[in-house]
């Protein structure tokens, strides 16, 4: 078995974990970047809309953090917060310096890369970083399992075109693997992107917070024959939106914010799936009245123009809607610096769960993955700089267990059947609207579909080793998601129970938090937050 060695492994190619491979190696770590496809390819970052919030003009810092603070709902970790819109303008202003096609307006700045794929630019303005500093890359590998031990870090990772396993052992590791969107069976991330980096966190010792919310983006096209595609919540919100009886969406639940798509993402959707699958109504999004002038607003809506407008037809005729699963809230906690509750191991970008609360503020996303991608890339090469040895023999000899003892299975499933069927049950009851008896059911089947997978061989095709490790992270990851909205009996952001409809102050202002303990047993926790004078 091929083994490798750095200083700073960085799992994950997407904003956070590219920005932490810049740090750390300015910090003078040998740093590695494993990824699942090319370095940059099929990324959150590279499919998202390109979107900055806390620009160095137009919004003030406390303007930011007050507007964070309000989408969180209470659940934001405020310091990092104060971090977060305290060191915006610098790492936005970096990036301009390094030469992104970007633009400043309106408070914001827009990624210029061509839609769909308006972060292009972001991840190969970060490439280029890198690979200007020195970082290597390996595309192309899915991490099985991670192991830490006195502070230092073990993979075994999969290659799948050469169908090869490998071990890399590092005296820190960075998780910036992304979040979850493509557990549910309607979503706008990337394919794969199935809560790997939860999981391996998770069974590494690391604690875990506000996964039960998950945040859905109302204007997703719904046409048959088309593929889905993000309408700008701008672009979205000069259109009329209306149910098939033409019943005005806004007016029937009386959402009053706007931008609806960005301050009221969470209602909004809510909206829509009542609507769709409670009373069986189609929602249309006219946008036929929309001026050329009012497409080009901001360069997100414009950049639009040519895929909605003509492909899609949207000049001539409404188009359905139906909300998507965008950007999952809760994940691995941190600290400040982006250590996590496992010494060694650190994290950054949709993987933690800390900065967003129980919603998150639109354009607050690639912030998040520059500014603790930068914290968690310093601090990593601090910690692999100071460590005497990296325990290699123990990190291979426990990987090289794990291999041997999923080798012994002889069951063959269809990994892709069981996605699918994941989805689909995720969308239907783990998502939107949630109650008791259809979590308890979904958990159930979640269960079976983690069981199977479990058991399966991993002795088969190379396709289908990938696809049984993803499936099996996607299927852990699905299954605390059930079981948090089933602790969490509020409704609060994106978590809404139908049988527990109202914020519930007094009993769950607070963090909702999972871990495993010594004997692998899953031990939940509740740490209220103090209301404050500011608060």
């Amino acid at each position: 078995m091929e083994q490798l060695s750095c200083d700073v492994l960085v799992v994950g190619s997407g904003g956070a974990g590219l920005r932490a491979a810049i740090a750390a190696r300015e910090k003078g770590g040998e740093v590695l970047v494993i990824s699942k496809a090319s370095p940059g390819k099929a990324t959150s970052t590279t499919i998202s809309a390109g979107v900055f919030a806390g620009t160095p003009q137009g919004v003030s810092p406390d303007n930011h953090m007050a507007r964070t603070l309000q989408a969180g709902r209470g659940l934001n970790q405020s310091e990092l917060v104060r971090i977060l819109v305290d060191e915006a303008p610098q790492r936005l202003q970096e990036l301009m310096q390094w030469g992104i096609k970007a633009v400043f307006r309106n408070g914001y700045l827009y990624s210029l890369g061509a839609a769909p794929m308006w972060g292009r630019e972001i991840t190969k303005c970060l490439v280029a970083k890198c690979k200007a500093l020195g970082v290597r890359f390996f595309g192309d590998m899915i991490v099985a399992a991670l192991n830490m031990e006195m502070g230092t870090a073990g993979v075994l990772v999969y290659r799948v075109e050469s169908d090869q396993w490998v071990t890399i052992n590092a005296k820190a590791l960075v998780l910036g693997t992304g979040g979850a969107g493509a557990l549910f069976q309607r979503h706008d991330n990337p394919r794969r992107m199935l809560g790997d980096g939860y999981i391996l966190a998770f069974n590494a010792g690391a604690l875990l917070q506000h996964i039960e919310f998950v945040q859905f983006y109302p204007f997703g096209v719904a046409e048959p024959g088309f593929p889905s595609f993000l309408i700008p919540p701008r672009l979205a919100d000069l259109g009329k939106l209306f149910n098939g009886k033409g019943e005005e969406i806004y007016e029937k639940y009386g959402i009053t914010e706007r931008p609806a798509g960005e301050r009221a993402r969470d209602r909004l959707s809510q909206a829509l799936f009542i609507e769709i699958h409670r009373v069986g109504e189609e929602i249309w999004l006219d946008l036929t009245g929309v001026s050329e002038d009012d497409w080009q607003k901001d360069p997100f809506s414009g950049s639009t123009r040519k895929i909605l407008g003509d492909r899609y037809g949207a000049v001539a005729r409404p188009l359905r809607i139906a909300p998507m699963a965008h950007h999952v809230m809760g994940g691995i906690r941190i600290e400040p610096r982006g250590f996590t509750s496992v010494p060694g191991l650190f994290a950054a970008g949709e993987v933690t769960g800390g900065v967003h609360g129980a919603n998150r503020m639109g354009g607050n996303a690639l912030t998040e993955t520059l500014v603790f991608g930068k914290r968690a890339g310093d601090a990593a090469a601090e910690w692999a700089l100071n460590m005497n040895q990296s325990n290699e023999k123990y990190t291979a000899d426990a990987l090289q267990a794990f291999f041997q003892n999923s080798s012994k299975s002889k069951k063959n499933i269809d990994p892709e059947r069981l996605t699918g069927q994941l989805q689909r049950i995720m969308w239907s009851e783990g998502g939107i609207l949630r109650n008791q008896k259809g979590l308890i059911k979904t958990l159930e089947s979640v269960k079976n579909i983690q069981q199977q997978a479990a058991e399966a061989s991993l002795e088969c095709h190379p396709d289908e080793v990938q696809r049984l490790l993803e499936l099996r992270f996607a299927a852990a990851t699905a299954a605390l998601i059930l079981e948090a909205a089933l602790k969490r009996e509020e409704s609060r952001g994106a978590h809404y129970r139908e049988d527990f409809p109202d914020q519930n102050d007094e009993n769950w202002r607070g963090h909702l938090q999972v871990y495993l303990d010594a004997e692998g047993k899953k031990i939940w926790k509740f740490k209220p937050i103090p209301i404050t004078n500011n608060q």
